[in-house]
């Protein structure tokens, strides 16, 4: 199969790019320009195309500035709807289209599950909120949207940010350390990806994240077996808003996410746990 990754050279595209090619698919980059162009380009690549992994906008890391929450939201948008516009083009049919979306999308505070309707007014959720509505314009395409939690890998994601606070035997609370802390392995983001080809009759929103999410604290504690013993140093959220600005809340305030309709689907986690995917961290 043909697969074609936006956003391919980061860690999640590159965990994509091995899992698929380790089973004899094909997988190629779709060049930024043409993506942001849209057009004869990008229709040429949606015609060889039989998957499409949508993974391209401008991180949401570090401070927001009115410029970059700009960026962060049409970096999204601009680059989903050429991509729409040109699998609608297309005569061939794909068959699969799959897009990133964010487990930010909900409210926070909130049990919710992909039915739920508590959908956030933060920027981060009117960023995810736009980014699936995009997706939607698709016609007579199955197409799935993954509202990914904190991915977790050895070389990437948010412990790759922490590592240099680790070899130092500390670990950072921030905020309350109350808040919930959504999150799932990469091996499993790609594994369900898989696990889609296989299985035709699953489309539409799955949350990726394990099914016994907990707190930030409780992840930290966790990671007290990661490289012991570690130092908490805890940061009060009124100290990471002066530093972060609006983007504190990515990290100080979150719903309590709950994969339901993945569960359902029949696909075998290989990392149910906090305590699973940190082990495997650490081998």
């Amino acid at each position: 199969m043909n697969v074609f990754v936006t956003g391919l050279h980061g860690f999640i595209g590159q965990g994509i790019k091995a899992e698929f090619e380790s089973r004899g698919h094909k997988v190629f980059p779709v060049p930024r320009e043409d993506l942001l162009l849209g057009g004869k380009g990008l229709d040429r690549i949606t015609e060889r195309a039989e998957m499409i992994v949508n993974l391209a906008g401008t991180a949401v890391t570090g401070r927001w500035t009115e410029e970059r929450m700009i960026d962060i939201l049409e970096s999204r948008r601009v680059s989903t709807r050429n991509l729409v516009d040109s699998v609608n083009r297309c005569a061939k049919r794909l068959q699969l289209f799959v897009n990133a979306s964010a487990a930010g999308i909900y409210r926070p505070d909130r049990f919710c599950d992909e039915e739920s309707s508590d959908i956030g007014n933060h920027f981060l959720a009117k960023v995810a909120h736009a980014w699936e509505e995009e997706v939607d314009k698709l016609r007579d395409v199955r197409k799935v949207v993954l509202r990914f939690g904190l991915v977790m890998a050895g070389g990437g994601g948010i412990l790759k940010k922490m590592k240099p606070w680790l070899r130092g035997r500390i670990a950072m609370v921030l905020g309350s350390g109350r808040q919930e802390l959504p999150l799932i392995h990469i091996e499993d983001v790609t594994g369900f990806m898989i696990y889609l080809l296989g299985h035709p009759e699953l489309e539409g929103v799955y949350n990726m994240v394990i099914p016994n999410c907990v707190n930030y604290r409780e992840f930290v504690r966790s990671l007290s077996g990661y490289k012991k013993p570690l130092l908490r140093l805890r940061i009060p959220a009124w100290v990471l808003e002066l530093i972060m600005g609006p983007a504190s809340t990515v990290v100080t305030r979150s719903a309590h996410v709950i994969p339901w309709r993945l569960m359902k689907s029949g696909y075998e986690y290989k990392y149910r746990t906090v305590g699973e995917v940190v082990e495997k961290l650490k081998g």
